[in-house]
C-alpha cells in the first residue's frame, strides 16, 4: 500500500508544487529561491512527521547487484537505439528537405549528447550514494534515530554536495550568479541563441505549500521521489513499475485538474 499511496502523493505534490527534492532542494536553493526554500521546509517537515507517526507504512527495498545490472543494460540499450540520431542519420528524402532535417537533427544532437551524459551521471550518483535505497531516505526522515544513534545522515550529505555543485554552476549563468563573472553564459553552450530554462516564479501560495506537503507525505510512505523512481523502474523493480509509477501519474493528473480548476 505504501507504494500506491506514496506514488500518488509524490505525483500530486510534484505537479502542484512544481518541483521535488532535486528541483526545489538542489536547483532552487542553489539560486536562493525563497519559493524553493519554503517548499523544502514544508516537504521535509511533513516527511519527518509522517515517518515518525506511521513508521510501519514506509516500503523498504534494496537495489541489488542484479537490478543495477538490469538498469544499466536498459540505459545502454537506450543509448544504442539513439546512436543513429546522434550520428546524424536521416532517411533518404528530397535534397531541400534533407538539408533542413539535417540542420534540425544537428541542433537536437547538440542537446541530446549532454542530456545523455547528465542522465548517466545523475543515475550513477543516485546509485552510488544510496539514494535508490528507501532505507536511506526513511533513515534520514526518522529523526527519532538521533537519540539512539540510528539516524542516517546520508541524504543530508548527498543533497548538500549537490547543492554546492549546483551553486557553482549557477555562477556561470548570467542573471543568476551572485559572484561577479564576466564570462557568465546567456544561453547553453549547445545553443547559439535563446536562454537557460530557469524558473522565475517567486510566488509562495497555497498550491506550493499544499503540493510540497503532499510530496513529503508520499516521500515518507515509499521512500521514493521521481529520480530514483526512474532508476528503479529501469532496474526492473516490480512494485515501482506496477504500483508506484501508475499511482504517480494518477496523482499528477489529479493535481493538474485541480490546478486548472482553482486557476493558475
Amino acid at each position: 500500500m505504501g507504494f500506491i499511496v506514496g506514488g500518488f502523493c509524490v505525483g500530486f505534490g510534484t505537479k502542484l508544487g512544481n518541483g521535488c527534492t532535486s528541483g526545489h532542494g538542489i536547483c532552487g536553493l542553489a539560486r536562493f529561491s525563497k519559493r524553493s526554500l519554503m517548499a523544502v521546509l514544508t516537504f521535509m517537515s511533513t516527511g519527518i512527521i509522517s515517518t515518525i507517526m506511521f513508521p510501519a507504512t514506509a516500503e523498504k527495498h534494496l537495489v541489488t547487484q542484479n537490478t543495477f545490472c538490469c538498469g544499466s543494460a536498459v540505459t545502454l540499450l537506450s543509448v544504442v537505439l539513439a546512436l543513429p540520431g546522434l550520428l546524424g542519420y536521416v532517411p533518404p528524402m528530397s535534397e531541400a528537405k534533407e538539408i533542413m532535417d539535417k540542420e534540425i537533427t544537428t541542433s537536437k544532437n547538440l542537446k541530446t549528447v549532454p542530456a545523455i551524459a547528465s542522465g548517466a551521471l545523475f543515475s550513477l550518483g543516485l546509485y552510488t550514494s544510496g539514494m535508490t535505497n528507501s532505507n536511506k531516505i526513511v533513515g534520514f526522515l526518522n529523526v527519532k534515530g538521533i537519540m539512539d544513534g540510528s539516524w542516517d545522515p546520508t541524504l543530508a550529505c548527498v543533497m548538500g554536495g549537490g547543492l554546492f555543485v549546483s551553486f557553482l554552476s549557477y555562477q556561470w549563468v548570467k542573471g543568476f550568479n551572485v559572484v561577479k563573472n564576466d564570462n557568465a553564459l546567456g544561453c547553453p553552450l549547445t545553443q547559439k541563441s535563446g536562454k537557460f530554462n530557469v524558473p522565475t516564479n517567486k510566488i509562495i501560495d497555497a498550491k506550493l505549500i499544499f503540493g510540497a506537503a503532499m510530496f513529503g507525505v508520499g516521500w515518507a510512505m515509499a521512500g521514493i521521489c521521481p529520480g530514483p523512481g526512474i532508476f528503479l523502474a529501469c532496474a526492473g523493480y516490480p512494485n515501482v513499475i506496477f504500483k508506484w509509477w501508475p499511482s504517480f501519474f494518477l496523482g499528477s493528473m489529479v493535481a493538474h485538474q485541480l490546478s486548472m480548476f482553482i486557476g493558475n
